[in-house]
């Protein structure tokens, strides 16, 4: 489920390496192809933002997304098959307090690419971030399309968690190359961060007092604002006179999803009777909950059935704004579907919903 294996003793601190690229992708919202909520055809109000239609693409869209691979040759993809409802996610990059963070990146895509991670101390040739002033770095490490940069990540104390966390944190990591990253985050790119205290971390750098972890990115990828735009509209424009600038054409494309999934749909496998995630009962499960985008991305997530504590309080609602992350833990004890989703209503009502089973 992890990858980026340490290189030696786990409690001592370690180089954690990984080989990701920004890959362009073909993407479904609603692989499905229905309301897998409501066990339903989508409705008038629902097809705006999943079916293609007058002045509209519909839900399949070229984007990029980070992805892990074996080796610096990028020719093998590393599996995830246990997290694929992650969908969009970029991997997991991991580390404990003391470890060195090396990511090889390249940009096998069209636009300029970055990877600018939260939390961590880096130089600022390895920001993610360009710079006009011309001085040593100034470049970011910003990379051009087809070109390699190798980010090195030193990870302090201050990265880690505090005294009241848990044993680790949530980060995030996503481009931030152009026009403040806005283009590229809306392409898809960005992923997650889990630093873990300190020797607390086992198998994997995956804390050992945790069963399972799961990624819940809650994000309005504006298609409208994607670098891809005429690559979309030439491709899934049907030979239509596209508007961009009507109210209609924004609304349409302003997809409220849980990791790039709308109205309960997911990866292949998934159905009205069974969701990608699958929890086992009476086990400790670590949520760690994403927010990304603009404006219109305060969101409340909302677990029924069962209950998490974040920093010691019980809760079964959560916030999160754009660029943050809510490290929550569940113990789950009641199996079945459940629903999660974010409790702002016209989110929820235009795709931000999705379910979880325990058994």
């Amino acid at each position: 489920m992890a990858h980026g294996l340490p290189r030696g003793n786990p409690q001592e601190p370690v180089t954690q390496v990984y080989y990701i690229a920004a890959d362009p992708v073909t993407w479904d919202y609603v692989p499905q192809g229905r309301n897998l909520v409501s066990g339903k055809a989508f409705s008038a109000m629902e097809q705006v933002k999943a079916r293609p239609g007058r002045n509209r693409l519909g839900s399949v869209y070229c984007k990029s997304q980070y992805r892990e691979y074996t080796d610096g040759t990028f020719t093998k993809l590393v599996p995830r098959p246990g997290d694929a409802y992650m969908g969009l996610l970029g991997p997991v990059i991991r580390a404990q307090v003391g470890d060195t963070i090396k990511v090889v990146f390249r940009n096998n895509t069209a636009f300029m690419a970055s990877i600018h991670p939260h939390a961590v101390f880096y130089s600022r040739g390895d920001e993610g971030v360009a710079f006009n002033d011309g001085g040593s770095g100034s470049d970011g490490g910003v990379v051009p399309p087809g070109g390699t940069h190798t980010y090195v990540w030193q990870v302090p104390e201050r990265a880690g968690p505090g005294p009241g966390d848990p044993s680790s944190l949530g980060w995030l990591y996503h481009d931030h190359s152009t026009g403040m990253g806005v283009p590229g985050t809306n392409s898809g790119l960005v992923g997650p961060m889990v630093i873990t205290r300190r020797g607390a971390a086992g198998r994997h750098t995956v804390p050992r007092d945790v069963d399972r972890e799961v990624f819940a990115l809650f994000c309005q990828f504006d298609e409208g604002r994607s670098p891809y735009l005429k690559e979309n509209i030439r491709r899934y424009g049907r030979g239509q006179k596209i508007d961009t600038g009507h109210r209609d054409f924004a609304h349409a494309h302003q997809k409220q999803c849980v990791n790039g999934f709308m109205f309960g749909n997911g990866p292949a496998g998934t159905s009205d009777a069974r969701p990608a995630l699958v929890l086992r009962k009476d086990t400790a499960v670590r949520w760690y909950v994403i927010g990304l985008g603009g404006r219109n991305d305060s969101h409340s997530p909302h677990w029924h059935g069962n209950t998490v504590t974040v920093h010691g309080h019980r809760a079964d609602v959560v916030t999160v704004l754009p660029a943050t992350v809510v490290t929550a833990d569940m113990r789950p004890d009641n199996p079945g579907n459940w629903l999660f989703h974010c409790h702002v209503d016209e989110h929820m009502m235009e795709g931000m919903i999705t379910r979880y089973r325990v058994e």
